[in-house]
């Protein structure tokens, strides 16, 4: 079950990071979107590429820091 809910959580980062809505491509919200994501990776110091942005949306990021504070 947590990869089917994984794989919708690729699915709608895909989706918003295209700007993909139910009406056709929204420019807007996929730029909204975009800066959103990215602000969150700057702030993480981490390089702005969409492979860190997915992470990000994934939570990978975040485990990582979690897991580094244990140690």
């Amino acid at each position: 079950m947590t990869e089917k809910r994984l794989n919708g959580r690729e699915e709608q980062f895909d989706k918003l990071w295209e700007g993909h809505t139910p009406k056709g491509i929204n420019r807007a919200k996929k730029l909204k979107f975009r800066q959103y994501i990215l602000e969150h990776v700057r702030q993480k110091k981490r390089p702005l590429t969409y492979e860190n942005a997915k992470r990000y949306w994934m939570g990978e990021i975040q485990k990582e820091e979690a897991e580094s504070e244990n140690y």
